[in-house]
């Protein structure tokens, strides 16, 4: 696995021209603002600059049957995303990854309690800081979603991360607190790894008993694992980063900009 995030600040855009997709350079023109503009480039050159580390040097990119960006001729190979304000964070690996980042501001906290479940609400509440809280229970539910592929398909609330003793993290569904990775429930995965390829079998994701598709070789069926973790930038503002994989999850590695190039 492979996780790097990178400042865009000094991000030029004719620079980053000749490291990115032509569609990406022409997608990235919808964009008013140049920060925007960066943020959906840097994304995009980072990806190829970690997808060379693996001798990926032709890399093509489609979205798959829920949209979710993918490898049309590396379909072993996932990858994923996030960005925020003026950084983007980026993982590849050979199994399924989400990842999120977000900028830990002031927010209204009702939100939580309408869009989150009543247990993440609880833990918001009784934390000493509710925004840090917050935006830890936010990116560990997006990595999640983004890592299964069904994105803002299934509501918020139809399943809660439970952060235990050590930090140790969970993800369980509404009903009756019932481990989505349990060994119980393995044998409603479908199968995962044939040859290394991903099996496009995504019916029925409204139904949040449906919400996990896969099924891993034996030494994969531990589950998911989860990683968060804050960074401060030199303006003091702080950030959260979340990571869901189903491997052990590496180290996050700051790279500047001018070594993409």
């Amino acid at each position: 696995m492979l996780l790097y995030y990178m400042n865009i600040a000094d991000l030029d855009l004719n620079q980053v021209k000749d490291k990115v997709s032509e569609n990406r350079w022409k997608y990235s023109k919808k964009y008013i603002y140049q920060k925007d503009k960066l943020l959906s480039l840097g994304g995009e050159a980072l990806l190829n600059y970690l997808l060379k580390k693996i001798k990926i040097h032709d890399p093509i990119f489609i979205n798959n049957s829920l949209g979710k960006p993918c490898l049309k001729n590396y379909p072993e190979v996932h990858f994923n995303i996030s960005h925020s304000e003026k950084y983007v964070f980026c993982g590849v690996s050979y199994l399924p990854i989400g990842l999120d980042i977000e900028c830990i501001h002031k927010i209204d906290l009702s939100i939580a309690k309408t869009q989150f479940h009543q247990k993440e609400y609880e833990y918001i509440i009784n934390s000493q800081n509710k925004y840090e809280a917050f935006f830890k229970i936010w990116v560990l539910k997006e990595s999640y979603l983004k890592m299964t592929g069904i994105g803002l398909k299934s509501k918020l609330n139809s399943f809660f991360i439970d952060i235990g003793e050590n930090n140790n993290i969970k993800v369980f569904k509404n009903k009756n607190h019932q481990n989505y990775h349990s060994h119980d429930n393995i044998q409603k995965y479908h199968n995962y790894l044939k040859n290394k390829k991903l099996i496009e079998d995504y019916k029925n994701y409204n139904n949040i008993e449906n919400i996990e598709y896969l099924k891993f070789s034996n030494k994969h069926e531990n589950g998911i694992k989860f990683k968060h973790l804050n960074i401060i930038d030199d303006k003091k503002n702080e950030y959260a980063l979340a990571v869901c994989a189903f491997e052990k999850i590496g180290k996050l590695k700051f790279i500047e900009t001018e070594k993409i190039l």
